[in-house]
């Protein structure tokens, strides 16, 4: 299982895997492997009347203590009508990301369609089952968790798949994400959220949120800084939202904040 096979390259043969705090895994990390560790993260994904938005941050760090990048792209497409995001490991987020798409790639080429969102999300959760047993063990942090926004052909209509560490997922009915500032969303998102929002309307949500997070988190890039990653899927497939679009509204955004003051 790759989890294993990981931890084995990380750390030698599990058996022989000391137990170690986590100032001490700190010290043991050469730099170049801690840079790549953790990417402290918001991302999530809203349901609009005509699709699926996906929104994720830039910032990329060592745990909360040094920044690598406020540059991520952490919004990766998996078919033309699904696409992932994950807070966690960045290393076990790049796994997760290769072996789904590399099986969906697979399927494609076997049968000619694509592999249905169900069996997508199914397949995620047995890539994550592994880490199960690890995280008890206080690894927790390693964890890659993702969301998996899709647009269902065969039912003509957006999905949002969000996990937890275990495997276990379950489908949101309009709103799901991940990440340390995702708590600092939820209550505007949700009063926000209308089923008949157009894209338009589900992109201010989106900027709005984003700038609420980073303001709320100090691991999560400041969108005012920083424009996020936002997507979207609907019947004719998924696609990114320009920077200049995003520009626009974010500046909107905070002019209005700040002429409230």
């Amino acid at each position: 299982m790759f989890a294993e096979r990981f931890l084995t390259s990380r750390f030698g043969a599990l058996n022989k895997r000391p137990r170690i705090g986590f100032a001490q895994q700190l010290q043991n990390c050469n730099k170049e492997k801690f840079n790549q560790i953790h990417s402290n993260t918001t991302v999530f994904a809203l349901i609009y009347e005509n699709g699926v938005l996906i929104a994720g941050d830039r910032r990329t760090s060592g745990g909360y203590f040094e920044i690598v990048s406020d540059e991520t792209t952490k919004v990766h497409q998996i078919t033309d009508y699904s696409v992932m995001a994950a807070a966690g490991f960045c290393n076990v987020i790049s796994d997760l990301e290769d072996n789904l798409s590399s099986t969906c790639n697979g399927f494609r080429d076997l049968y000619g369609q694509d592999l249905s969102p169900d069996g997508q999300a199914s397949f995620l959760k047995r890539l994550l089952e592994p880490w199960w047993f690890d995280s008890i063990y206080s690894w927790y942090w390693q964890v890659g968790i993702p969301i998996l926004a899709t647009f269902d052909l065969a039912y003509d209509m957006p999905r949002i798949f969000a996990f937890d560490e275990s495997g276990f997922y379950w489908e949101s009915k309009f709103f799901g994400g991940t990440g340390c500032g995702f708590e600092a969303i939820k209550g505007l998102v949700n009063d926000l959220w209308r089923a008949d929002m157009n894209e338009g309307m589900a992109i201010l949500i989106a900027m709005k949120a984003m700038l609420q997070s980073g303001v709320a988190s100090s691991g999560v890039s400041d969108a005012r800084l920083y424009l996020p990653t936002i997507g979207v899927i609907d019947k004719d497939g998924f696609r990114l939202i320009s920077d200049k679009v995003l520009k626009t509204v974010r500046d909107t955004l905070v002019k209005q904040t700040e002429n409230l003051k």
